[in-house]
């Protein structure tokens, strides 16, 4: 019997972690967002993800290594992180949150193919395989309107750019530096970037006390997002890790189901076996191999 190797399985574990709280994230936004502008969302957001990570970081030590933050791959993150942020939340508030997911999920495959190129990572048969299968199963749950797509879609694109060459800065980066501090680098330069928006359109509307919470629980969801994709990359080449990323699919389906009793198309339901099948593909191949 083969035992699964360990560093792999926190790998796997904590992509599908992420995913699920980008999801509850993501969902709490577009809902804010119809009475919040969304740069303010993404500035009031990054404040109270920032205090968390900063509360965090302190409890347990890692602020000490703060300078670690300087270094170019852990600001180059921040960056790309602020920009995808922005510009994804742009598109979903004015996309349907279907063909939005859909354009942000085609990140596994862009991300596999830098790797390959920029990290050299050896890319096997099998993880070719699960990528690409897997969005295809993501096409056929979302089913994108691709024939709607406005100058909103392009801003999908761009973020979904963003996130690929993110996700193979983040492998580069040395384990000297706290998963901690590479979380709050990203937190801070989404915050300024969500509040220099804010400044440019001078919208500012007031929230009220719902609202308020919701962005909250929103910047809870973020940290642990962050945070989870962090350790993910640090455990799993860009390959291995990246198929999983397609969970979102899976736990957005089971969410509609437990909350509001929505059943998938016989086509739905073929994505969603499709997806699964992928993830499987990667945990017995890795294991065999191990």
């Amino acid at each position: 019997m083969f035992k699964p190797p360990r560093q792999k399985t926190l790998a796997i574990l904590a992509m599908l972690a992420a995913s699920m709280f980008y999801l509850f994230g993501d969902t709490v936004v577009k809902f804010v967002a119809e009475t919040i502008p969304p740069a303010q969302i993404i500035a009031m957001r990054g404040v109270m993800t920032s205090v968390l990570v900063l509360l965090t970081a302190g409890a347990v030590g890692a602020l000490r290594f703060w300078p670690s933050m300087l270094k170019p791959r852990v600001l180059l993150r921040g960056c790309l992180d602020g920009g995808a942020t922005l510009c994804f939340t742009a598109a979903l508030v004015h996309m349907r949150i279907a063909d939005a997911t859909a354009v942000i999920n085609a990140a596994p495959v862009a991300a596999t193919i830098i790797a390959l190129i920029a990290l050299r990572e050896r890319v096997s048969l099998h993880r070719w395989l699960a990528t690409i299968g897997g969005f295809v199963g993501v096409l056929l749950v979302l089913r994108p309107d691709i024939g709607g797509m406005t100058a909103y879609g392009l801003l999908a694109v761009a973020a979904m750019a963003m996130v690929a060459v993110r996700e193979v800065v983040t492998r580069g980066i040395t384990r000297e530096v706290p998963v901690l501090l590479v979380t709050l680098c990203s937190t801070l330069t989404v915050t300024c970037v969500g509040s220099v928006a804010t400044l440019v359109a001078a919208d500012w509307v007031y929230p009220g006390t719902i609202e308020l919470a919701l962005i909250g629980m929103s910047a809870f969801f973020l940290f642990g997002a962050y945070y989870l994709s962090v350790v993910a990359l640090r455990n799993g080449e860009v390959s291995l890790v990246g198929p999983f990323r397609y969970a979102v699919i899976l736990w957005s389906l089971a969410m509609g189901f437990v909350v509001w009793g929505d059943i998938p198309e016989p086509v739905g339901l073929a994505g969603m076996a499709l997806i699964t099948a992928c993830g499987l593909l990667i945990l017995r191949s890795e294991y065999r191999r191990e």
